[in-house]
């Protein structure tokens, strides 16, 4: 079954206030409420592009992909590309592991600042 999984990525983004970050972007709160809890019958592509849009994705970002019960999906099948992990969980956890020299370097490397800091 195909599925949205907004928690995901609202996790992966940091957003703690998932329903004034829909809200302030033009959604309903009756859309916001469904879509929070993985409850639309539809979604139209206009409202896929501002979900997209929204969160700096694409529409694979947005959709995963759970195997029903008893409808197998053959091995290397395309939609198993939809498959998805709990990132954000792996990522705070790797995080919590490393020292802090290690994450003040990860975070040098992501700001684009690869040079050894200056000591304080």
């Amino acid at each position: 079954m195909i599925r949205l999984n907004i928690t995901r990525i609202l996790k992966m983004k940091g957003i703690t206030e998932p329903n004034q970050f829909f809200i302030e972007r033009g959604h309903s709160s009756s859309y916001t409420y469904h879509l929070l809890r993985n409850n639309l019958n539809s979604l139209s592509m206009k409202k896929l592009e501002m979900l997209c849009r929204d969160l700096n994705c694409t529409p694979n970002d947005l959709l995963t992909f759970i195997p029903e019960h008893g409808k197998m999906v053959p091995h290397g099948h395309a939609l198993h590309s939809l498959t998805k992990t709990e990132t954000a969980t792996e990522v705070n956890q790797l995080l919590h592991n490393l020292p802090l020299e290690k994450i003040e370097e990860l975070y040098r490397v992501l700001k684009g600042n690869t040079k050894p800091s200056e000591p304080q």
